[in-house]
């Protein structure tokens, strides 16, 4: 594995309520969690609502990553986190070195994912019930704000 500091397994620090990766842009890693929480949330407008929240050793970004297609969810720190940075070309060359049925499975399991994500969300079924995904008006401007100047430095 590899991170975008040093090539090693060190997780990189990221503050609480910095954008890890943002909806609709590509993406270049793999995200695993090493210590603290991440919100992944899904803009709609001028409005969120909270997905999910990873701790200590969930993955980040999988379905982007093993489909190449953009982020279909914002990821923002929750706390301070910290995160070890896998490079989509390692993913992909472990894939690619792997039997050949792999990437079949990890394909479908990928659209398993998204179409229960999607039903997660037509059905509104996450919110109301973990109140880690409860988000404030005063996160959701901080929240709003943070996105923008992430987008403003991808420019």
């Amino acid at each position: 594995m590899s991170n975008i500091s040093n090539g090693t397994d060190a997780p990189i620090m990221f503050k609480t309520g910095t954008v890890i990766f943002a909806q609709g842009k590509p993406s270049k890693y793999l995200y695993l969690v090493k210590s603290g929480e991440v919100r992944l949330m899904k803009f709609k407008g001028n409005s969120l609502s909270g997905i999910q929240v990873c701790g200590e050793r969930e993955i980040l970004n999988e379905v982007a990553i093993l489909t190449g297609k953009p982020n279909e969810l914002t990821a923002i720190a929750k706390t301070d986190v910290e995160l070890v940075l896998v490079d989509q070309k390692d993913v992909i060359s472990v894939i690619k070195n792997s039997p050949s049925w792999i990437p079949e499975i990890f394909e479908t399991l990928c659209e398993r994912l998204k179409h229960t994500q999607d039903m997660i969300e037509e059905h509104n079924l996450s919110g109301d019930k973990d109140p880690r995904l409860v988000i404030t008006k005063d996160e959701e401007k901080k929240y709003i704000q943070a996105l923008a100047d992430f987008n403003a430095g991808q420019s």
